[in-house]
């Protein structure tokens, strides 16, 4: 495992840059499965030099504009483009999925989802809106497995071992409910691993534009 280092759609991240993301939001009150599954997981981490993903921070990225920074988006297009989100999602009721197994991968931890057909085809129409807002070159953001990352890694680490700690965690599935969706800014900031002798790793954040309920 290497040290993440966050990505522009496909280019390094530069400091202080705001993006304009959208995510599907999970639904995790205190002691449901999902807060526990991620509690365990979180104690399992702490040995290794991964930086947890914060409580109030989970998410699933759907989307991220990288044909400008934030700060370059109009007012106009911020409204236009949740419109049009709305219009795209409307009649969506909440999506169940299941996370689990924990996985370790190339910088960092996530959980598999699934099934995940229903929200990979919701991904699908927010990307449809946002290009009818942006244009068809205006997401760089590579889609793939959908995924909800856990941690990210700070260091080099062995991959092995952090594996096999996180599959000893039992139940290592959760149910879960997605029931919003959210336009975001999204930033990077240099974070401390507790007990790791001063080691920093990234830590994301942000701060939400619109909120969209997926209720039918």
């Amino acid at each position: 495992m290497k040290a993440f280092r966050p990505t522009f759609g496909r280019q390094p991240w530069p400091d202080g840059l705001l993006a304009l993301q959208i995510y599907a939001l999970p639904d995790l009150p205190h002691r449901s499965p999902l807060d526990t599954l991620l509690t365990d997981l979180r104690t399992a981490m702490a040995p290794f030099p991964v930086l947890p993903v914060r409580a109030d921070s989970f998410h699933i990225t759907l989307d991220m504009v990288t044909s400008a920074p934030a700060e370059a988006i109009s007012d106009a297009e911020r409204r236009n483009v949740v419109d049009r989100l709305r219009t795209a999602l409307a009649g969506t009721g909440p999506i169940r999925l299941q996370a689990g197994s924990p996985i370790a991968y190339r910088t960092g931890v996530r959980l598999d989802l699934h099934p995940d057909s229903e929200l990979a085809a919701l991904q699908h129409r927010v990307r449809g809106a946002v290009h009818e807002v942006f244009g068809p070159d205006s997401t760089g953001y590579p889609l793939g497995v959908l995924h909800m990352t856990a941690a990210y890694a700070a260091a080099d680490t062995d991959t092995d071992e952090l594996a096999q700690a996180i599959h000893r965690i039992r139940p290592g599935h959760a149910p879960f409910t997605v029931s919003r969706i959210i336009l975001n800014e999204v930033y990077w900031r240099r974070a401390p691993l507790p007990g790791h002798n001063g080691l920093v790793g990234r830590q994301i954040g942000w701060d939400t534009i619109a909120t969209i309920p997926l209720d039918a």
